[in-house]
């Protein structure tokens, strides 16, 4: 991929102290996706498979059209967001369940309610990709929790897999995810958490990741309003990052903080 060219381009806007990360090869996301097919696809439940393979899909879309434009931007705003929608609703079909926080609700209110959380997280993983292994390891500390509240392990395959990967995406990353893997992830979290009923979880298990998307909307209505910025650059993690942080101690707080709040669900 290096020979190739086939590497991630770095935003402008973002810190300067990234600008080392250019030509890092992108889309790696595809690798643990795949391996987790492979040996795990007898083991999950058929919506987990589809997240994977639509949200993974959208995003290794949106890999290649930034490497084929050469900027940092892929598809636009409106098209992801109208394929995570779509997508979402194709997930949703599979459901059995109409209830949410334990109260029978409609159809259309059900429906409503998880393309909400699907697009989401999502797109709460992708804006949390934004140091090197900082997503990944999130991520294990949101899904393996969750997995022991509702005592369903067919998510080892994929966090086996993203385990692996995370060898090769910690500081200094020979590979990225890229919006493969943070769509991909971000959807596979909150399927799982629908497929079991256990949106109040998810919540807990999610926190950075919450965090994460209330800074961007925040610092956004914020500048609009005001003309005044909350953090030094969101998301918060880049803000941490310009206080002087390393990146290796904002990935290490932030995931012992997700995994500490995340146990709280154990045994709900």
């Amino acid at each position: 991929m290096r020979k190739l060219k086939l590497g991630q381009y770095i935003r402008e806007e973002g810190p300067d102290l990234h600008n080392y990360k250019t030509g890092t090869p992108t889309a790696g996301g595809v690798v643990f996706i795949i391996v987790a097919l492979i040996f795990g696809i007898n083991k999950m439940q058929f919506p987990l498979v589809l997240s994977l393979l639509l949200f993974g899909g959208i995003g290794f879309l949106d890999d290649i059209s930034s490497i084929l434009k050469k900027q940092a931007l892929g598809l636009r705003a409106y098209q992801k967001f109208f394929l995570q929608i779509i997508f979402s609703i194709l997930i949703i079909s599979y459901s059995n369940s109409y209830t949410i926080f334990g109260t029978n609700v409609s159809k259309i209110t059900y429906y409503i309610f998880w393309t909400f959380v699907i697009t989401g997280a999502s797109n709460a993983v992708n804006l949390t990709d934004g140091l090197d292994g900082l997503a990944g390891w999130v991520w294990i500390t949101s899904i393996l929790p969750l997995s022991i509240s509702t005592k369903d392990f067919s998510t080892f395959f994929l966090i086996s897999s993203v385990l692996a990967f995370l060898l090769f995406n910690t500081r200094p990353a020979s590979l990225f995810m890229g919006d493969t893997g943070s769509l991909a992830l971000g959807a596979f979290l909150s399927t799982y958490a629908m497929i079991h009923s256990v949106e109040t979880q998810l919540i807990f298990s999610s926190s950075i990741f919450i965090v994460e998307t209330l800074s961007v909307i925040l610092q956004v209505i914020s500048f609009k309003l005001f003309k005044k910025r909350i953090f030094k650059m969101s998301p918060i993690h880049h803000h941490f990052e310009l206080l002087g942080w390393k990146e290796e101690k904002i990935v290490g707080v932030f995931s012992a903080i997700n995994l500490i709040v995340s146990l709280s669900i154990i045994g709900w």
